[in-house]
């Protein structure tokens, strides 16, 4: 099973906590009998699947995966993992910078703000980037007019603060892409832990940290072994 947990900068009250924790890997190891119920040609589509994950041709892994997926759709573990292909290579089609863009910060007029949003999704094409305002009406207004122009906004309502966290281009595709396989992922096997720790990466990733955090203590619910989870939840919940 394929696990991202992406480094965080949580400010609150004036304290910052920096996170950085990363994982990779932890795959589940079958049982002979489970094997044993694989054909030969899934087992032989799965390891190239995984080969080409680890080399990062994401797009060589989403096509073998996907070839596995039709043949054991009802298999988690593979539609986790074709998430989590889709998932780097949204990251990865975001190019280097995580916002994309400077932060819009609406003080003044709607118009305004519609022509900074403009000028954000002409110039990154592909990736993620915020606005936030202290007015919820003009949050929502720049909610409807960003979904015109093709992106996915996720809004984020704080006490003073609204923050409208944006996908474009084929960052956004994967995105959503990998989000529904993991939310698929849990439908066919509700134990597993893997697609709810991927959720809470990518809700935290584009600063949905409620979510982020109820999909993280789930992971850990079903893994209390989780030593690493386990640390980054207490650090998180101290912090506030």
């Amino acid at each position: 099973m394929k696990l991202q947990l992406p480094t965080i900068i949580i400010v609150c009250l004036s304290v910052v906590l920096i996170l950085t924790i990363h994982f990779w890997g932890g795959r589940d190891f079958q049982t002979i009998e489970e094997g044993n119920e694989e054909s030969a040609e899934f087992r032989s589509i799965r390891i190239d699947a995984n080969n080409a994950y680890i080399a990062k041709d994401y797009y060589n892994a989403i096509e073998l995966y996907d070839q596995a997926y039709e043949m054991r759709p009802d298999n988690a573990e593979i539609c986790n993992d074709l998430g989590s292909a889709h998932y780097d290579l949204a990251i990865k089609n975001a190019g280097p910078l995580w916002p994309s863009w400077k932060d819009i910060t609406v003080n003044g007029s709607v118009e305004d703000a519609i022509t900074e949003l403009e000028l954000a999704i002409e110039k990154i094409e592909s990736g993620y980037f915020r606005i936030k305002t202290s007015s919820t009406s003009i949050a929502k207004d720049l909610e409807k007019i960003a979904v015109t122009k093709g992106a996915a906004v996720f809004p984020y309502y704080g006490n003073t603060q609204t923050t409208l966290n944006l996908l474009i281009g084929p960052t956004k595709e994967h995105l959503l892409q990998a989000k529904s396989l993991y939310l698929r992922s849990i439908e066919l096997k509700s134990v597993y832990p893997a697609p709810y720790r991927n959720l809470g990466s990518l809700y935290m990733k584009i600063g949905i940290t409620d979510k982020a955090i109820n999909f993280y203590r789930e992971a850990y619910k079903r893994q209390p072994s989780d030593e690493e989870l386990a640390e980054y939840l207490h650090q998180f919940k101290s912090a506030f």
